[in-house]
């Protein structure tokens, strides 16, 4: 938790506060409370499409090299 809070703090500081979105581990809910920013955890669903288009764009900018 103490690794997620600073990591999330550093960010902060850079981009303000801003809710964060994660896949569930269990120390951005309680790194996101510690430091007031709001949280939502991504559904099953919602992971998959993410990294499905993630791995397109890896896919498609990895021709270009």
């Amino acid at each position: 938790m103490f690794i997620a809070e600073r990591f999330l703090s550093g960010l902060v500081k850079i981009h303000g506060k801003h809710p964060v979105s994660t896949d569930g581990g269990t120390w951005y809910p309680q790194a996101c409370r510690f430091l007031k920013i709001r949280h939502h955890i991504h559904s099953p669903l919602e992971k998959r499409l993410i990294e499905r288009t993630m791995q397109y764009i890896k896919d498609r900018t990895e021709k270009f090299r």
